[in-house]
């Protein structure tokens, strides 16, 4: 036998252990070949003052040239929003960063641009509800406040785009949501209308642009069936009032691991992540659908294996025509970001970007009007969490 091949391949071995068991590492290159392959990307950590703890989240604008909205937890137990003006670029400096306080028992739950002016929508939880009050960031002014409180506390929200103004998604708990539309036609007292429809799923997401005059609710129905999945899609109208559209059988072998959704134009895109990739068998399944009065129907389908690898959630950067999915795929404590370019009518894998630790997921971002974005991306450094802006080409 040949005593060099033995040498040799034992060498193999023990570096392949080595670096599964590696604590986990920030590099610009990575000891997988397959890795270190990915494009470059420009990456720098959001500042922590010395006062605080640690993020509890952060939210981006939709403006191409936005900003993004951190949630910092202080070590005397409050909470405080900061808003970093980034205009694009991935660099921030401690003298960019503005508070703007907004009490102990609220929180921002989205952010967006009105007229060139970041704002923040905010949750005031008090007497178990919450109240709906809108901020402009800046200097930290009043412009609106929901009149009608919700029926019960909130945690978390998300908004999309609508031709006249925003919608909410109001989360108040992890099976309980609130939709509500946002129109500020008239500055000196904005519209508020909250939908009649109150989802119940855990995993309700809504869709929308500023294209459409509905924004659409999905909802991953239970059936049993491993091999296909059901998504409800209810139509929020801005009077208030909602329909059922229809229903979309989705191909789903081996299960669902996660999904999101976005609106591309005049079509609902939904992304599974289906399969097991803890052990190397995720497939990404892209999905378009038709939304008429007849109902939901799917315009075209696209599959994307990714063996031999563990995949993390998609998610989507849009700017309401084209729509940018990012999914984590990492090998033992690595991790890249494939990147797939969607529209209306077909999806293209780019190819992956960076290298980051393993548990990276990108959190949120927003797409500049050229195929460029930025992401904010947590992870995990000892006991805290940790963020930083990435610049990304869709190119």
């Amino acid at each position: 036998m040949n005593t060099k091949k033995q040498v040799s391949g034992v060498l193999v071995m023990i570096s392949c252990l080595l670096a599964c068991t590696t604590p986990e590492q920030k590099r610009e290159t990575s000891q997988w070949t397959e890795l270190d392959r990915a494009a470059a990307i420009s990456c720098s950590q959001w500042p922590v003052q010395t006062s605080e703890l640690d993020i509890a989240s952060i939210s981006a604008t939709s403006a191409g040239k936005g900003g993004f909205v951190s949630t910092m937890r202080l070590r005397n137990g409050s909470q405080l929003p900061v808003f970093a003006e980034t205009n694009g670029s991935e660099i921030i400096s401690n003298e960019s960063l503005k508070p703007f306080p907004i009490g102990r028992d609220a929180h921002v739950i989205a952010v967006s641009v009105w007229k060139k002016e970041p704002v923040a929508f905010v949750i005031q939880n008090k007497n178990d509800r919450a109240w709906l009050e809108i901020r402009a960031i800046r200097n930290n002014r009043m412009v609106s406040r929901m009149a009608t409180p919700f029926p019960e506390e909130a945690i978390s929200g998300s908004l999309v785009l609508a031709e006249k103004g925003w919608w909410l998604q109001v989360n108040h708990s992890e099976s309980s949501s609130s939709f509500v539309y946002v129109n500020p036609e008239n500055t000196a007292n904005w519209s508020f209308v909250a939908s009649s429809f109150q989802s119940g799923s855990r995993f309700a997401t809504i869709v929308g642009n500023a294209s459409v005059k509905s924004a659409y609710v999905l909802e991953r129905l239970k059936n049993g069936d491993q091999n296909q999945s059901q998504f409800k899609v209810t139509s929020l109208d801005v009077s208030g009032k909602f329909s059922e559209a229809g229903r979309l059988p989705v191909a789903t072998k081996g299960g669902v691991e996660s999904w999101s959704a976005a609106m591309l134009g005049q079509r609902i895109v939904i992304s599974v992540v289906r399969g097991d990739s803890m052990i190397g068998q995720g497939v990404l399944t892209v999905v378009a659908a038709n939304v008429t009065d007849a109902g939901v129907s799917e315009a075209w389908q696209k599959e994307f294996p990714y063996p031999d690898v563990h995949l993390g959630e998609p998610a989507w950067l849009s700017n309401g025509r084209t729509g940018f999915l990012g999914l984590m795929r990492w090998i033992d404590a690595e991790a890249s970001l494939s990147r797939i370019k969607i529209d209306e009518s077909s999806a293209e894998l780019i190819g992956d970007a960076g290298v980051f630790p393993r548990g990276t997921v990108m959190a949120a971002g927003y797409l500049n009007d050229s195929d460029k974005g930025l992401g904010a991306f947590r992870f995990r450094e000892k006991d805290l969490w940790k963020y930083k802006l990435c610049k990304i080409s869709f190119k």
